[in-house]
């Protein structure tokens, strides 16, 4: 082979070469879309339905959410009353302060404990503390019931809610109750004919 025809022969594997290797000499920071492609992020899921129902809430008052929000007891379209909490105790006062607190030297009744039920408690007085802007008087009848639903102890009252500050603290004397059954008692608050609170009082014990 002559000298001319080797020399084209190197110039055309060369340029070959240089075609075959010219993806390196790519200027700095030019995008290479194969990389790209691997490194994109995935497609953006679909959202679930909690998701959608989050989005179309967003921004919507909290009164147009009434099915979302806790409610307090309504007796009518006119009483709307909210229940801050019960206790028992053997006496109850009134502090200016403080409002509803068991009489100096006793304590709030938490539990009773006995050898064995049925069994007799003692006198006590219940406090509950409500607030309404209902402006009037209503009716109210206070139950205490054992764990089966049963009434052990019933007071009917009136709460005047009239020319009062935000909230009315209401004391009810009851006889000793007769407990039957241990296990968690509640006090179940009605107003106007209507219930608007079970809430946890004491507990019966045997030990």
């Amino acid at each position: 082979m002559n000298r001319p025809l080797l020399f084209a022969l190197s110039v055309v594997i060369a340029a070959a070469a240089a075609h075959a290797e010219a993806p390196k000499d790519k200027k700095k920071g030019a995008p290479d879309k194969a990389v790209d492609a691997f490194f994109d992020e995935p497609a953006t899921p679909k959202k679930s339905s909690l998701d959608a129902l989050q989005d179309a809430t967003k921004g919507v008052a909290a009164s147009e959410k009434k099915g979302l929000q806790a409610k307090d007891a309504v007796v009518d379209d006119d009483a709307r009353i909210t229940i801050h909490g019960a206790f028992a105790a053997e006496k109850i006062v009134i502090d200016k302060k403080l409002g509803c607190q068991p009489q100096r030297g006793l304590t709030k009744l938490s539990y009773f404990a006995f050898d064995e039920v049925p069994a007799e408690g003692v006198p006590m007085a219940v406090c509950i503390t409500l607030s309404s802007a209902a402006g009037r008087e209503m009716a109210m009848t206070i139950s205490i019931v054992d764990p089966r639903k049963s009434r052990v102890a019933k007071a009917e009252s009136v709460v005047d809610f009239r020319g009062r500050g935000t909230k009315v603290d209401h004391i009810v004397d009851f006889a000793a109750p007769f407990f039957k059954i241990a296990g968690p008692y509640q006090y179940v608050v009605e107003m106007d004919g209507k219930e608007i609170a079970r809430l946890p009082l004491f507990d019966v014990r045997v030990e």
